[in-house]
């Protein structure tokens, strides 16, 4: 049973428009819900309250645009007089519904504000001679953002063209390519290195017999899987043809080739683009999903250790964390996937127990020899 301080006593905290209505609004709360992802998709939150008075329908009634400023405040979590806080971001309000009886209105908010121009409008562009950082710095600029760029390669680009795309799609397209995965938080634009997050210690550990644990499914498949990549693509602008054909070193059960038609610059390039798109769809080959006791230390991007799984245990990313808060609990729900470098070393545990299981049973089933004076030895 888990202890009197789990999940009781945790408060959302909400600021509209600068003011602080978290105390306001918390007789009408029914649900809340923040949706962490890790890369492409925007954050959002939903606030779903009650209105058997009519208040939000009438003058507490909010207006698409507006800003909101989200985050959790636990107290007593683990321990008495402890308080832990899960900062969720600004959110711009995108959607209103309003249903009934009993009537209820649910307000949706996103991370990236539509009214930006860098995630709106539309443009054509050439692109010569520049880094991905460079461009990464653009859009942040137009977009009024902070650049976090922490990738170890900043791949220059000879020529791409930006056709009928706003900045914020034109850069996770070219990030894509690179194996950057984008985010857009509260003021910052995040450009980061999937692999290198993949690498870093895990955040915290969850058990089989772990008693936060709600429910938990995994899925070891082949659908979606490949065993190489080749990609081939002729530039034009250097009369190049390139050729070129990777393998995954971690895929099981599939002998499929991912064939590419993307733009690269050279050989080099496109080994690169090849390499990316195999291990981003590969990531899908062994994935689960984990519902806890609400539990702030597992966010997007973060990692996590699974134990006491038998062949599912690892460290796995999370792609997506949703943190929710109702009158019957706080639960977090996590999208975890097991990367590449974790799959080649459980692929190498798996291969060597493999081969110390042989090795055992060979030697159990060698025949007995008579050496002298009634002793049998094993050949």
């Amino acid at each position: 049973m888990p202890d009197k301080h789990e999940a009781r006593n945790l408060e959302v905290v909400i600021s509209y428009e600068g003011r602080d209505i978290s105390r306001d609004i918390a007789p009408f709360l029914l649900n809340f819900t923040y949706t962490d992802n890790n890369s492409d998709k925007a954050d959002d939150i939903n606030l779903t309250l009650e209105d058997r008075a009519g208040l939000w329908r009438n003058s507490w009634f909010p207006a698409k645009g507006d800003k909101i400023v989200a985050s959790l405040s636990a107290h007593d979590w683990d321990a008495p007089d402890e308080t832990v806080s899960l900062p969720c971001g600004v959110f711009e309000v995108t959607q209103i519904d309003y249903s009934g009886p009993p009537s209820v209105i649910s307000i949706k908010g996103v991370s990236v504000p539509v009214s930006q121009a860098s995630s709106n409008e539309k443009h054509t562009r050439a692109w010569e001679n520049v880094k991905l950082r460079t461009i990464a710095e653009d859009v942040a600029n137009k977009g009024g953002l902070a650049l976090y760029f922490d990738c170890p390669a900043n791949p220059l680009f000879e020529r791409r063209d930006q056709v009928e795309q706003s900045d914020l799609e034109f850069l996770r397209e070219l990030c894509a390519s690179c194996g950057v995965n984008v985010k857009v938080t509260a003021d910052k634009l995040v450009c980061y290195d999937s692999e290198l997050n993949e690498a870093r210690d895990a955040a915290g550990e969850l058990k089989l017999s772990d008693s936060k644990l709600i429910s938990y499914r995994f899925s070891s498949k082949a659908a979606g899987v490949y065993k190489a990549a080749h990609l081939q693509y002729h530039n034009a602008v250097k009369n190049l043809n390139i050729d070129v054909t990777v393998e995954s070193p971690d895929a099981e059960g599939t002998e499929r080739i991912l064939e590419l038609n993307e733009k690269a610059d050279s050989i080099a390039e496109g080994k690169s683009i090849a390499e990316k798109r195999l291990t981003e769809l590969n990531n899908k080959e062994i994935t689960g999903q984990i519902s806890l006791l609400a539990d702030f230390r597992f966010a997007a991007g973060n990692n996590i250790d699974i134990k006491e799984f038998g062949a599912f245990d690892g460290k796995y990313c999370i792609e997506k964390a949703v943190h929710s808060v109702s009158s019957s609990g706080s639960t977090t729900s996590l999208d975890i996937y097991m990367g590449r470098a974790e799959k080649v070393k459980a692929k190498a545990a798996k291969q060597a127990k493999k081969r110390r299981s042989g090795a055992a049973k060979q030697q159990s089933s060698a025949p007995l020899i008579y050496t002298g004076s009634d002793v049998y030895s094993k050949t």
